[in-house]
């Protein structure tokens, strides 16, 4: 039933890549549609899997369509991936956001072969085509040197010398911070992230091009750290994502928040809040392209990117972990019900996925010893709250757990303040 409805949207685009790429390309194509670009299988799993669906197994071409009668979380996940997550995906052209205009099919990565005659017939990944997805809070940005903004409107005081706001990229306002020394150096993300790897046969390593590192700058007490862990110059976390789907035409509470990292919504709410009658409340569903009832809204609690958490990585590496996310949860019917009020567990445990982060912020110089072991995120022991942002230290991490109380405890042993004491005598 489900391909019966979906499979119409998306025949000319099939025909179109037939057409145009598949012909001469098949073995590549097949490939890519075993790939998580193609399926985007990880993003929805995760999600699903956070929100109570545990035996999750599905892909954009497979996802289910939103349940009409809400009781729970689970209920509500697909109609959140449809609408307030998937916009980026192969089959979606844009979502409104600038910079984030792309093409469908193999388009949406590869740039068109030109005509016989012209000066480039190249099918090559532009790095405006990867930011055009990668972009915000992942991986992308960050090379950039782009921190999002929260999205009240106070944050987009202009900062211009003519008064006018900063132009917007990707549909928000950012800080500028240091940007990724590979950025600065001129390459792209294609330089580094192959081919291979994005049909899922390989994977970027930093030893890939650069040596192993040398003893003298890398002690072996440092094997197992990541070299994102200390060459990451800073990390985008955002803590507590609060998701809200409302029926009601109530819009007047947004007039501060009409910023909401989603093109279509923040011109939807500026329109609305002007109209003289309320519009109803609608939004698209990216994978079959139609209007449906209600209006997803978002926000963060936190956005830092001063501190950051480590964690042994599942395959014996130590290394950055993020929030992907930790959800608080509300829906609110057409009659004014609030079927889901602020929900933030599931039989007791937080609705949240820490997993494995590879911050694309490198700088030569690595940070100092202190931003790990006197970091307060770090040391404080994983139990209870934390006594830096209040709130629940990471509890459900996915490829990864928690450093342990004998690792915590090494990192302020009298043995690493003697070695840093050295360090910081020497002349």
């Amino acid at each position: 039933m489900l391909q019966k409805l979906i499979f119409p949207l998306l025949l000319p685009l099939i025909l179109f890549a037939k057409e145009s790429c598949i012909d001469c390309h098949q073995e590549q194509s097949a490939k890519c549609e075993k790939s998580v670009h193609y399926t985007l299988s990880n993003a929805i799993n995760l999600t699903r899997k956070t929100w109570g669906i545990t035996d999750s197994n599905v892909t954009l071409q497979s996802i289910p369509l939103p349940k009409t009668k809400i009781e729970k979380p689970a209920d509500l996940v697909d109609d959140f991936l449809r609408r307030k997550c998937l916009k980026c995906h192969p089959f979606n052209r844009s979502s409104g956001e600038r910079g984030m205009k792309r093409g469908i099919g193999c388009l949406s990565c590869h740039t068109p072969h030109q005509p016989e005659g012209s000066c480039q017939r190249s099918s090559k990944i532009t790095m405006k085509k990867c930011l055009s997805c990668h972009n915000k809070g992942f991986v992308g940005g960050d090379y950039q040197g782009l921190f999002p903004k929260d999205h009240h409107r106070s944050y987009r005081a202009p900062l211009s010398q003519d008064g006018h706001f900063p132009s917007q990229k990707y549909g928000i306002d950012h800080h500028t911070l240091i940007s990724d020394i590979h950025y600065q150096k001129g390459l792209k993300c294609v330089d580094c992230h192959k081919a291979e790897e994005m049909r899922g046969d390989a994977k970027a390593s930093c030893t890939g091009c650069h040596a192993a590192p040398s003893p003298t700058n890398h002690p072996d007490y440092h094997t197992k750290l990541t070299c994102t862990s200390c060459h990451a110059s800073w990390n985008y976390t955002a803590y507590e994502l609060s998701v809200f789907r409302d029926d009601t035409p109530d819009y007047a509470k947004w007039k501060d928040l009409t910023l909401q990292e989603d093109g279509y919504l923040t011109n939807f709410l500026n329109k609305a809040l002007k109209a003289k009658k309320p519009p109803k409340p609608r939004m698209p569903d990216w994978i079959e392209r139609k209007q449906a009832e209600g209006i997803w809204y978002s926000g963060y609690r936190y956005k830092r990117w001063e501190h950051f958490v480590l964690a042994n990585y599942d395959d014996g590496r130590i290394g950055i972990i993020r929030p992907l996310f930790q959800y608080r949860i509300s829906y609110r019917d057409r009659n004014g019900t609030m079927i889901l009020d602020d929900v933030r567990t599931i039989d007791g445990k937080p609705i949240e996925a820490w997993i494995p982060h590879a911050p694309h912020t490198i700088t030569k110089k690595a940070k100092s010893c202190e931003s790990c072991h006197a970091n307060p995120l770090i040391m404080q022991p994983y139990s209870g709250e934390n006594e830096v942002l209040k709130l629940q230290v990471p509890q459900n991490m996915i490829g990864a757990s928690p450093l342990s109380s004998e690792q915590i405890k090494r990192m302020g042993s009298v043995k690493y303040k003697r070695v840093r004491g050295k360090m910081l005598l020497r002349p």
